[in-house]
């Protein structure tokens, strides 16, 4: 059940839910549904006993690694960092893990940011493979990167060209939004309308 929770990005709270509930029940009488708890403890007991082997895998299979790191805010306030390493093995094979999401102490400086991904570097042994990291364009992660002695900062292209397009639609966006308008009222008038009419 946990595997499924995390697989399918399913929130913890499903376990609470009576129909849920019911429904493993029918189709196992004798499972003991955990609770939200239960659910936690069992996603922290297997990353805490899964971190050693992945460490050394890394150790083993990799010469340099680059990882890829966003930061957001969440509805309270609470920054976090996410982490993500990549390498190639000897075999060519491209391997992709999720290293940590951490919480940020406010305020969200460059200073802060570098604090956390020295940090998590330290925690996974991987302050010396490291060659690049991979970020938005925001000028707290860039400086945080460039803080970091023997690691290069890489702009994220899809970041780029998102902020591009953006800027590319400034001009229009009066149009844009002028043909947003049309075609609601449009739905709107055409919804009480047949979509045929037979003479």
């Amino acid at each position: 059940m946990t595997n499924w929770i995390i697989e399918d990005l399913q929130p913890l709270y499903v376990v609470q839910s009576p129909s849920f509930r019911k429904l493993i029940n029918e189709l196992d009488s004798g499972f003991i549904m955990p609770d939200e708890k239960g659910i936690k403890k069992v996603i922290a007991d297997t990353y805490n006993s899964t971190m050693p082997a992945l460490i050394e895998k890394i150790r083993v299979e990799s010469k340099s690694v680059s990882l890829t790191t966003d930061m957001w805010t969440s509805r309270s306030g609470q920054g976090y960092i996410g982490i993500t390493c990549s390498y190639i093995d000897s075999k060519f094979t491209l391997h992709e893990i999720t290293l940590t999401v951490n919480y940020v102490r406010y305020p969200h400086t460059a200073e802060h940011s570098t604090e956390s991904v020295e940090e998590i570097l330290e925690d996974w042994k991987l302050r010396e493979k490291v060659f690049v990291i991979t970020t938005d364009n925001a000028a707290n992660m860039k400086k945080a990167v460039s803080n970091m002695n023997a690691i290069e900062w890489q702009g994220c292209n899809a970041h780029t060209l998102q902020l591009i397009i953006g800027k590319g639609l400034v001009p229009v966006k009066v149009l844009v939004k002028r043909c947003d308008t049309w075609f609601s009222t449009l739905f709107v008038k055409s919804e009480s309308l047949p979509l045929f009419t037979y003479s």
